[in-house]
């Protein structure tokens, strides 16, 4: 480990002991990132980044324990992951690491890979957990779909196929990811709750909040365009 004091290297050991002791969980490296998930490809719940002088944490905890987290000093929303509720551990110190530690516990929880209403935590929506459920029902409908985590991120897709849904959950919406037809994505678009995404907003997806059944019933019809959009084109053959 480069250019960070032995006590950066130490809190590093110790957070990830923490959490190498807990019985799904698994550590990887993507891009240099130390990364755990639950369960090898399963879906990410804590990144640790360790720099010059201090530990840097990425979790998830329940909507409920959030403002009790915000309250330590050393702790703060990211930026870069707001949308899917994760928040950002600046540790300096093991007493601060020692705050940190159920917190990073709850987040290995929330990552359990199949997760139903039944599953979730004190303080946790567990209406976004059904609206997941309604999702997941929707995509396995159609045959040899794989539900799997690439770069720890829930996705759909056929065994021989393409992609055609992501979903994630934050506190208080379903994070749901389609790619639709010119005109339909056109109107989507027009939504409050529907934006282009990163990334892949140019191959004709796009990200929507799913907020109550309105929203839902939406995202539904629009899984299925998503899979025939996604749907291997046949080659027409030559007369």
């Amino acid at each position: 480990m480069l250019n960070v004091t032995p006590e950066v290297e130490e809190l590093f050991e110790q957070a990830r002991q923490a959490v190498l002791g807990l019985p799904e969980a698994e550590e990887n490296t993507h891009w240099g990132t130390c990364t755990f998930s639950r369960e090898l490809k399963g879906n990410n719940f804590l990144f640790l980044y360790p720099k010059k002088d201090c530990l840097e944490l990425l979790f998830k905890v329940p909507a409920r324990e959030k403002e009790a987290a915000l309250s330590l000093p050393f702790i703060e929303k990211n930026k870069g992951m707001e949308q899917r509720s994760w928040l950002l551990a600046t540790v300096k110190t093991p007493g601060e690491l020692a705050q940190v530690v159920p917190m990073l516990h709850q987040s290995y929880a929330m990552s359990k890979p199949f997760r139903g209403p039944a599953d979730a935590l004190p303080g946790e929506n567990s209406r976004v957990l059904e609206m997941l459920e309604a999702v997941r029902q929707a995509a396995h409908k159609y045959d040899d779909v794989e539900e799997y985590f690439p770069y720890g991120t829930r996705a759909f897709r056929p065994r021989k196929g393409q992609l055609f849904l992501y979903a994630s959950e934050s506190d208080d919406w379903l994070n749901v990811n389609v790619r639709l037809p010119f005109g339909e994505r056109e109107y989507a678009l027009t939504l409050p709750n529907v934006e282009v995404p990163k990334y892949i907003g140019h191959k004709g997806w796009v990200a929507v909040k799913v907020h109550d059944q309105d929203d839902l019933d939406l995202v539904l019809a629009w899984i299925a365009m998503s899979f025939d959009e996604n749907r291997p084109k046949r080659k027409s053959k030559k007369s």
